[in-house]
Parts: C-alpha cells; sequence; structure tokens
C-alpha cells in the first residue's frame, strides 16, 4: 500500500503525516492544507454497505437522520414539485422521507452499492432507484431541479468526474447540496480520541479506509468551483441524533449542545470559524 503521490486539489506531491490510524496515514498537504488518506482505495467500491445491511437496527440510520431531512425540505424543497435525485442513497431513507413530505416531487435515487439499493427497493418499496455509478446511468441533461450528496464526496479518491456528472444533470441555476465531515472538526477530535484511549481499534477515529478525503470549508469551495458550480456557501442543519460512544439521550443532548454552540460560534465569526459537519450549497450557473 503506497499513499497516493499528489494532493487532489493543488497536485503537490509535498504532504506530512497528521495521524496514523492502525497503519494507515492521514495526510495534510503543505501547500493548500487539504487533507486526505494514505489508503490505496478502490475508486468504485460498490462493498460499504455489506456489513451493515444484517444489522437488525439498520433503521437507526432513518432515525438519526430524521431531523436533518425534515429541515434541509422546509429551507431547499419550496417549490410545489420539480425533479431530484439523491446521489449515494444507501438504504434510501432520504428518499423515503422526500416522497412521503413531497408527494408532488419526482423523487429518485442513485447508489453503487447493490445490497443497499435492494433493500431500498424489497424493504422499503422504493421504485425510482438505480444501481451502479452516476457516470454510468442514462438520465437526460439537465433532469433535476435538486440533487443531493449525503455523506458521499468523502468516500470518493476522484471525485471530479462524479461531480461534473452531477453539474451536466441539474437544470440550470438547480441546487447541489451536500453534507460531508469537517476537517477542521474531525481531526482534532481524532487526536483528542488518541490521548484519552490510546488506539482502540473499537473506536472510530478518521475512518481513513473509508473517508479518503477529508475536507474544509476552503478546499470544499475549491473542489465545487473547479468543477462549475457557484455561489458555494455553508449553512446548518440538525445534528445526526446519535453520539459514538454515548449512552441515549446523554449522547444526543451532547451532539445538539455541540451542534447549538458551533453555529453562534461561526455567526459570531461571520463564517469564519465553522466548526459543524459540512452542509454545503451550491448551484449550476443559469446561464
Amino acid at each position: 500500500m503506497s499513499p497516493p503521490e499528489t494532493c487532489l486539489l493543488c497536485e503537490s506531491p509535498r504532504r506530512r503525516v497528521i495521524f496514523d490510524e492502525h497503519g494507515v496515514p492521514a495526510l495534510r498537504c503543505r501547500e493548500c492544507r487539504h487533507v486526505y488518506s494514505g489508503w490505496e482505495a478502490d475508486p468504485d467500491y460498490p462493498g460499504y454497505w455489506d456489513n451493515k445491511i444484517a444489522d437488525p437496527d439498520v433503521a437507526f440510520w432513518r432515525d438519526a437522520h430524521a431531523a436533518m431531512y425534515r429541515e434541509f425540505m422546509r429551507r431547499f424543497v419550496v417549490e410545489p414539485k420539480g425533479r431530484l435525485l439523491d446521489v449515494g442513497c444507501g438504504f434510501g431513507f432520504f428518499v423515503e422521507a422526500m416522497a412521503a413530505a413531497r408527494p408532488d416531487w419526482d423523487v429518485h435515487g442513485y447508489e453503487i452499492s447493490p445490497d443497499a439499493t435492494r433493500y431500498a427497493r424489497e424493504t422499503l418499496g422504493l421504485a425510482n432507484i438505480g444501481t451502479g455509478r452516476l457516470e454510468d446511468a442514462s438520465f437526460p441533461d439537465e433532469s433535476f431541479a435538486i440533487m443531493t450528496l449525503w455523506d458521499v464526496l468523502e468516500h470518493l479518491k476522484q471525485p471530479d468526474s462524479l461531480l461534473a456528472t452531477v453539474h451536466r444533470l441539474l437544470e440550470p441555476g438547480g441546487l447541489l447540496f451536500l453534507h460531508t465531515p469537517n476537517a477542521q472538526v474531525q481531526v482534532p477530535k481524532a487526536k483528542l480520541r488518541r490521548l484519552l484511549h490510546g488506539m482502540d481499534p473499537s473506536r472510530p477515529y478518521l475512518e481513513v479506509k473509508d473517508h479518503l478525503h477529508l475536507y474544509a470549508p476552503k478546499t470544499l469551495r475549491r473542489l465545487l468551483e473547479r468543477n462549475g458550480f457557484d455561489g458555494v456557501g455553508f449553512v446548518h442543519l440538525p445534528a445526526i441524533q446519535h453520539a459514538e460512544g454515548y449512552p441515549e439521550p446523554i449522547g444526543r443532548w451532547l451532539k445538539n449542545a455541540w451542534a447549538g454552540g458551533v453555529r453562534v460560534l461561526d455567526g459570531l465569526s461571520g463564517g469564519a470559524w465553522n466548526f459543524d459537519a459540512l452542509f454545503a450549497v451550491a448551484h449550476r450557473p443559469a446561464a
């Protein structure tokens, strides 16, 4: 296993190791400060959901994200009808929520994992779920008013191809929304966990074999703009209602208290200090 030779964003070969997760390094570019994994991953890995599909608590994903999904729909799905595509839809819980709350919208999902899409179709009864790489899908250009990527971008070794496809499939003026971890939070949190607990194989740190890139606001904006998006900005939505390693309801209280605090800090700093997860909005230019 050898790390990538250059940075995704600026192509600099200069980097340093900022964290070692059980022998796999997390690297920070010395030029643009982008954080990325040294794991030589499959660029189109379809097996992420394979070991989760049999979990009897798989519906936890629906419950933990429900408040986040509701707030997204309240703020961004404002037209009476339209077409939406959820890219990397996993088990289909966002598609399910969107279809129930906005029945006049034509809602689709696309997911690379055959097991996850089988669950979405057979267990949730969702018909508009495609399987495979979005780049290989047969949607016509300018098909969707909104496209979402919930917890997808961090898993992609080379995201430009997917983002170019998203740009092509959006209507002019259409909205791209994505959610991804924030390097400004995840790196200090991993180091704190290591300090408190050592390197415990049962605890998540940076998840460098799955999270191949960790974006910060500046690096994510740079990636989106180079793929043709404009109006890139960041918003705050409710936190995932679960905190790893803490019992309920303590974990939920901690997550919501943190989310409230970082929103205040972000507002007071005029957006300079964003220590929330990254909820990014961008548009395909209207003309």
